[in-house]
């Protein structure tokens, strides 16, 4: 049963993963032709999808009364984009700002939140891969400019494998799953909607 939620959740989405993966940003960082301006601009519109997610998952983490093992402390990536976009040039003032995302997935329910955040936690496997890419030809690094994309650095895998465990606890019943699922196509349909037509 585990190994098919997680078969199903990497099927389902598939088609939604490589979209997400064809955005001018991306692909940008893949032909080495993205400039710095742009890759703020890129990184600005992730703050303005994920400040406001994980606002709500710490509502509905309160509201629960349990995080269920989920530690926003660890977890949230705002504020490392935050670090990111300041060692960028950008002011607490703009940051602040910067236009965030009202169109964001159902994650009131703790099956729907883990879907949401398959997909965030899920990018940080491929984070290690962007930043070595990004470092080939921008003047960033894991210590200035890459704090998102490098969230975990050598705790990369480990702290995937302990949210997978914890999503796996939550995908129980046959409607966790379903959740869960529908969720995680959700989360990234409307995040690549953002990042691919809202202007900064």
């Amino acid at each position: 049963m585990t190994i098919e939620l997680l078969d199903r959740l990497r099927k389902d989405t598939a088609v939604y993963h490589e979209q997400i993966e064809g955005n001018f940003y991306a692909k940008g960082i893949m032909a080495k032709s993205l400039t710095l301006d742009e890759y703020r601009t890129y990184l600005a519109k992730f703050y303005g999808f994920l400040k406001p997610l994980e606002q709500q998952a710490v509502q509905h983490m309160d509201d629960l009364g349990s995080n269920a093992g989920f530690d926003m402390n660890v977890r949230a990536k705002s504020p490392l984009l935050e670090q990111d976009l300041i060692h960028l040039g950008m002011t607490v003032e703009e940051i602040h700002q910067l236009p965030l995302c009202t169109d964001l997935p159902d994650i009131s329910t703790p099956a729907r939140m883990y879907g949401a955040f398959y997909v965030i936690e899920g990018s940080t496997l491929g984070g290690q891969i962007i930043t070595k890419q990004l470092m080939k030809f921008l003047p960033v690094d894991p210590e200035g400019g890459l704090h998102y994309f490098n969230a975990y650095g050598a705790e990369t895998r480990a702290q995937w494998s302990a949210f997978r465990d914890l999503l796996l606890q939550t995908g129980v019943t046959e409607d966790d799953k379903e959740n869960i699922i529908s969720t995680a196509k959700e989360t990234f349909r409307l995040l690549d909607l953002w990042l691919s037509t809202h202007p900064n």
